[in-house]
């Protein structure tokens, strides 16, 4: 192949990658989580890729919490209240920083970010991304910023403009 093609090729593939159905490996589900302290339902599916394109749509900011224990498991507080109004939908328990309408809202991909709780520390519901932050600056948890980039569509959020 002409290296000047190379590219295009490269483009074609990626838009493929972005247009089939399965072509990325993912499914996508229903899911539920938060936005701030409110009950959100989005789709979502993960893709771990380091290309120049996902590291641009991280730089828009939004982020996606996932909430851990000192062990590295999902504590059952942060998914209590959604699997009592949700109980048909799967959840990781997540927290969203941005949803469609809000200002800052840049697209439906999210940087995926862990929060683990510090040994010793009882879990509570974190269901904004500002509780997150202030239980970082408290020194309750650490803040882990992968390169996991997530696309999940907000579908459920007309109760919330």
């Amino acid at each position: 192949m002409n290296r000047r093609h190379l590219p295009i090729f490269l483009a074609v593939i990626a838009l493929l990658v972005l247009v089939v159905p399965g072509a990325r490996g993912a499914s996508a589900t229903t899911n539920s989580g938060f936005y701030d302290h409110k009950i959100i339902e989005y789709v979502a599916t993960a893709e771990v890729t380091s290309s120049p394109q996902a590291a641009q749509l991280i730089a828009k900011g939004n982020i996606v919490y996932h909430i851990v224990d000192a062990n590295g498991n999902t504590p059952a507080i942060q998914c209590a209240r959604l699997l009592a109004a949700l109980p048909q939908d799967p959840t990781g328990c997540n927290v969203l920083n941005f949803i469609p309408t809000e200002i800052g809202y840049s697209g439906g991909a999210w940087n995926l970010q862990i929060f683990k709780w510090k040994q010793g520390v009882t879990p509570t519901e974190l269901s904004k991304d500002d509780d997150i932050n202030a239980a970082v600056s408290t020194g309750l948890g650490t803040l882990e910023i992968t390169s996991t980039l997530v696309r999940c569509p907000v579908v459920n959020f007309a109760s919330l403009r």
